[in-house]
């Protein structure tokens, strides 16, 4: 369990900044598309709106 949990943990460290600019981008992304099903929009979270490009 150590060593999975090492093995874990460095790749974190290497990758972390990888994985925080996908996410990163992501939500900058679905922040700016609206829905694509036109019958169910979803409530938008609190403080998406400092993500949006155009408002």
């Amino acid at each position: 369990m150590k060593n999975f949990c090492s093995k874990v943990k460095s790749f974190m460290v290497k990758r972390g900044g990888l994985i925080a600019g996908c996410a990163f981008a992501f939500v900058a992304l679905a922040a700016n598309t609206p829905c694509s099903i036109p019958f169910y929009e979803s409530e938008e979270p609190q403080g998406i709106e400092r993500f949006k490009k155009f408002n």
